[in-house]
């Protein structure tokens, strides 16, 4: 992104001057409050909004990018499990034996097996926002979007959310995820953050185990911050995933 911009008709810019530049392969977190713009910039990444200023340039003319929204229903396309964990293959240069193959073995790695012939509806929070996240990792995009992967999901889910992103996403993939909750820092090893002016800064773990920092962004400290934010000396200065491991 080079001096990226971007307003909605009738509205102010949300986002002015943004410039990031993104290796293959990197992890990047962006943290923002929300209505900083997070969801704005992921879909100008993915083409499905055109900057108003600056430009997008990216590693090849037409890179694979896959994109996990807020609400999971939207992007769901099929009418069943199977047809939707089918559809984005559908449209490659495969056999049907390989196609069959392949989404019988995501069904089974993302625990939706008995769900196969489920309608999209019949499906809880957790298991769809999972058959979202399969029905991108199948086609092995070059570059996936996660938009607070985690909102609205307990902890059970979000648990098994993570365990089939990290086992299934191919170590070569450029991960690019939007949120306001620090804890996932420990999935990135980079962090950067929306300013109130539509800009993005990169940040340190220091800053963002800072209470005033988080305060002046409006971010989401991890529970433990809280807690340790309170003793007279802290325990360890870590940050922890929903999963009860420490990022430190």
């Amino acid at each position: 992104m080079n001096g990226v911009g971007f307003g909605y008709p009738g509205q102010a810019p949300i986002l002015s001057g943004v410039n990031l530049e993104i290796k293959p392969g990197e992890k990047t977190l962006i943290l923002g409050p929300n209505g900083s713009g997070k969801s704005t910039m992921a879909f100008l990444i993915c083409d499905l909004l055109t900057p108003t200023s600056g430009e997008i340039n990216r590693c090849s003319k037409q890179p694979k990018v896959g994109i996990i929204f807020q609400n999971s229903r939207h992007q769901m396309v099929g009418s069943t499990v199977e047809d939707d964990l089918a559809f984005g293959l559908s449209l490659k240069s495969i056999t049907t034996t390989v196609l069959k193959k392949k989404v019988d073995y995501f069904l089974e790695k993302f625990n939706l097996e008995s769900k196969r012939h489920y309608n999209i509806n019949q499906l809880s929070g957790g298991e769809l926002r999972r058959l979202a996240l399969a029905s991108v990792l199948i086609t092995e995009p070059q570059i996936l979007l996660l938009d607070e992967p985690l909102a609205m999901l307990d902890k059970e889910n979000q648990v098994r959310f993570l365990d089939c992103l990290l086992d299934n996403i191919l170590p070569e993939t450029t991960l690019i995820w939007f949120d306001h909750e620090v804890r996932n820092i420990r999935y990135t090893n980079r962090w950067m953050v929306l300013t109130s002016k539509g800009q993005l800064a990169q940040v340190s773990l220091k800053e963002l185990n800072s209470k005033a920092f988080l305060a002046d962004h409006n971010l989401t400290p991890a529970p433990l911050q809280n807690l340790e934010w309170g003793l007279p000396g802290r325990i360890s200065g870590s940050i922890f995933g929903p999963e009860g491991v420490k990022f430190d």
